[in-house]
């Protein structure tokens, strides 16, 4: 069998429903189904041919996409290779404890413990929880892969009337949640070399679509791009156990297994071909109900139970595994285990159990970035702009519950002061330190009041320790603070991409100086109108 990768680049939000959702929150999945993948190019080969809805009488259509092929779901991809499900068997350090040779950051599958590890405290990782949402491994690190989601308040528009109004008379909203813009997501097609060709001359390179819920308005559009033909590259090194006797397979899909039980469904599917002696020995599963949308006919497809992507299977051979048997279950993974395999269910992997580091992205430099299109520069601007911003009002919270004293007075300094900084971030920083000066000299009501408020500033360069807020507000510098808040990121590719940006750095500081001080006096406002008369 070879494959073809499919890359997905979402170039606007995109929502792919879950099986459940609630009735005012409608959430998304992680990740871009196989099922997906097959329509959308079958809808691109029903429109090319003209088949209108008979695409099931033409013999070519239903041998690409009923046929041999497996859609697999595409996963986020990173500067590490393509994401998976993270093993169920997977556990990480919380508290354990570091006596018996553990620390921070271990990652420990519970298959390698119970077989490498003599003490029993160990064999068990007490202490440690499991591994969620998606990794990528690199030789002995594990990288957790983060998918940026947002969530989006919508008015209903159920009536002709409303729409045409604008706005729902009963008052009725509902939230999505959906994919940011700018993730690349990367799926393959798997099946033999002759299909696949067969399949690669239907399409073009690079083709535009829509996926998803609301896809024909606001939602769902993206880039996909196919790959040429490759062999099947597991990238595992697999170690089989001490004794030779045990094998491990991970879902790298969701397993449909129906009214049966998931031993049956696996045995079903190697047994045929390696022989009754192989058998489930062990699993670490969870399961969860598969039940999609047909956009043609407007209903819900019958609920299918499932076991989870992620989940583990530990199989045994009495007498013991040969190379060839591994190979011959590679394929069957490959192949694909239960039902609805065209659509990429009942993907799996080998699986090796190991010992890993958590490790991070941060760090990794693009040293060869080149010169940006205009459009490029503006959009990293905006990008760095809004992740410098999230940690300058971290910071401001963490000030104000930390660095700020103890202090008897009420929020009413701090309703002043946000009323003085304003609205322009560009000068917001200005207008404070003006009106602070004005304080200082006039010695009137407010400065009586704020001259019994100190912090233990981080920001001026003028003066060390304990400082009072308003000369701590006149002496505050704020490309100090910018600094800081790019040192904290410890990601060198940021100090590239703010160079190749060609970001205003003045501007950037008094924005997000702003930003600081107007979540620092937000943050006292509402920690004083909570806690009476005390900030700690």
């Amino acid at each position: 069998m070879e494959q073809v990768s499919i890359t997905i680049k979402i170039q606007s939000p995109t929502l792919i429903a879950n099986t459940s959702t609630a009735g005012v929150l409608t959430s998304t999945r992680a990740s871009i189904d196989g099922r997906i993948l097959r329509g959308i190019f079958a809808s691109h080969f029903i429109k090319s041919h003209n088949l209108g809805k008979e695409a099931h009488k033409n013999q070519s259509f239903m041998d690409l996409f009923y046929g041999s092929l497996r859609f697999v779901s595409a996963y986020k991809d990173t500067a590490k290779g393509t994401s998976f499900p993270a093993p169920l068997s997977l556990q990480k350090f919380k508290n354990a404890d570091k006596k018996i040779g553990f620390r921070d950051g271990d990652i420990i599958d519970s298959y390698y413990a119970k077989e490498e590890f003599e003490q029993e405290a160990k064999q068990n990782l007490l202490g440690f929880k499991g591994v969620k949402g998606f990794i990528v491994l690199e030789a002995d690190k594990c990288y957790p892969v983060s998918i940026e989601t947002a969530i989006k308040l919508h008015m209903s528009r159920s009536s002709d009337d409303e729409r045409k109004m604008g706005r729902s008379k009963d008052g009725n909203i509902f939230n999505y949640e959906y994919l940011e813009p700018n993730q690349v997501f990367v799926g393959t097609i798997i099946g033999p070399k002759t299909v696949l060709e067969s399949f690669i001359r239907e399409f073009p390179k690079v083709m535009e679509c829509h996926i998803g819920r609301s896809r024909y308005t606001e939602y769902g559009q993206c880039s996909v791009e196919i790959g040429d033909i490759e062999p099947i590259n597991s990238n595992i090194i697999y170690n089989n156990s001490k004794d030779n006797k045990y094998t491990y397979i991970r879902f790298h899909t969701p397993v449909i297994i129906g009214n049966q039980s998931l031993k049956e469904v696996v045995e079903s599917a190697i047994q045929p071909i390696l022989g009754p002696d192989v058998y489930v020995y062990s699993m670490c599963a969870t399961y969860q109900e598969e039940q999609n949308f047909n956009s043609i006919w407007g209903v819900r497809s019958p609920s299918e139970s499932a076991a989870s992507a992620g989940t583990v299977i530990q199989l045994k051979k009495d007498t013991g595994w040969l190379n060839t048997d591994i190979k011959q279950l590679e394929q069957i993974c490959y192949f694909g285990i239960g039902s609805r395999i065209q659509e990429g269910y009942g993907q799996c992997r080998l699986w090796s159990p190991n010992q890993f580091r958590l490790s991070k992205f941060d760090g990794i430099v693009h040293s060869d970035i080149g010169e940006l299109h205009i459009e490029s520069q503006t959009l990293i601007q905006q990008i760095l702009e809004k992740y410098i911003v999230i940690e300058a009002r971290m910071r401001a919270a963490e000030d104000v519950a930390k660095r700020l004293n103890k202090y008897d007075s009420s929020h009413y300094f701090a309703s002043v002061l946000l009323d003085k900084i304003g609205n322009t971030r560009e000068c917001g920083i200005g207008k404070l330190r003006t009106f602070i000066k004005q304080v200082m000299k006039e010695k009137k009501i407010l400065y009586k009041t704020l001259r019994n408020v100190y912090i233990r500033q981080q920001y001026s360069i003028k003066h060390t320790g304990s400082q009072n807020l308003m000369q701590y507000i006149d002496t505050f510098d704020e490309t100090v603070l910018l600094r800081k808040c790019i040192e904290n990121t410890k990601n060198m590719a940021l100090d590239i991409l703010i160079k190749k940006s060609c970001i205003d750095k003045k501007r950037l500081s008094y924005i997000v100086s702003y930003e600081y001080w107007h979540y620092f006096l937000r943050h006292v406002r509402k920690q004083t109108a909570k806690r009476g008369t005390t900030i700690c």
